[in-house]
């Protein structure tokens, strides 16, 4: 198939998008790719790690000695303890030190069966609608009685994100804790950069393979802020351990009976990476990824792509 670029990053050159979201030629920014997302956890100033989660889109600082780990690629960032825990895959997550997740409601106000609440406080965290909890679990539901939870849920965008602390009775780090939860819901930020801002996830069906690679259907970008095509959580289902694969994006409309190609990138894992630039509203395109083999059948990668 023929080639024509979209404008790459100054190494790779320059070109132009061609088409409006009417579908006619037209002057347009230049398109750029190749960048990656920022890893799970980086270093940040005070010794401190930043965690990141782009399934949720959160980002949140937490004590660089501290340990995290999860089961699932989504769970990442959802607990941080002082000391190295696990989590068991047929049983309940455990009890840590630092709990950051989604949440679809405020906690509850006049207690429930199985939590009686001590503290229910509207705030601010860091300029964003809060609300600030304690309580104690009365030991009708599957937490001992006295067990504590302290924290805040964050207006975090359209999402309520839960930061707190969860400590069993006679926990004596409880109180320290309770200061880092203070600290750490300060530091909670959206996961994506500007350029990602109302970017949607989808996961687009197969369509054909061709000449070594495996294209989507037919995707159209949706009218919003989002500028980028990007790819995340990508992953071989036959061959979990390879998460990493070679991606680019054909648009329409055709150029001397071809789409035109972005540059191919690698992705790999959860993370979101860039595969292009400046894109208007109403772009039609798809995605096309190499393959690693095709006996004794093509293979299939899982992947998210977010416009």
């Amino acid at each position: 198939m023929r080639t024509h670029r979209f404008a790459l990053a100054a190494a790779l050159g320059a070109g132009a998008l061609g088409m409006t979201a009417g579908g006619g030629p037209a002057a347009a920014a230049p398109v750029t790719v190749a960048e990656h997302a920022a890893p799970a956890h980086v270093s940040s100033p005070g010794g401190r790690q930043r965690c990141v989660n782009t399934a949720e889109n959160y980002s949140i600082g937490y004590p660089g000695n501290w340990y995290t780990t999860q089961i699932r690629p989504e769970e990442v960032c959802n607990q941080a303890h002082p000391d190295r825990f696990t989590i068991p895959l047929e049983s309940e997550y455990p009890l840590t030190a630092l709990n950051v997740r989604r949440v679809t409601a405020l906690p509850s106000r006049g207690g429930t069966e199985s939590e009686r609440t001590l503290l229910w406080q509207r705030t601010t965290v860091a300029g964003r609608p809060a609300v600030r909890f304690e309580t104690v679990s009365t030991g009708a539901g599957m937490d001992l009685e006295g067990t504590r939870r302290y924290g805040y849920v964050i207006r975090l965008g359209h999402a309520l994100i839960s930061v707190h602390t969860a400590a069993a009775p006679g926990e004596t780090r409880y109180a320290a804790w309770r200061k880092v939860v203070d600290r750490a819901a300060r530091t909670l930020t959206p996961a994506t950069p500007p350029g990602h801002r109302s970017c949607a996830p989808i996961r687009p069906e197969t369509s054909f393979y061709e000449g070594g690679r495996v294209g989507s259907e037919e995707l159209t970008t949706p009218v919003s802020r989002c500028t980028t095509i990007s790819v995340s959580h990508v992953a071989d289902p036959t061959n979990p351990a390879d998460r990493c694969q070679t991606f680019l994006v054909g648009f329409w409309p055709l150029v001397d009976g071809s789409l035109t190609y972005t540059e191919p990138v690698t992705a790999c894992g959860e993370h979101r990476t860039v595969l292009a630039r400046n894109v208007p509203d109403n772009t039609r395109y798809l995605v096309l990824y190499s393959v690693d083999y095709i006996e004794p059948d093509i293979q299939q990668v899982d992947f998210k792509v977010w416009h």
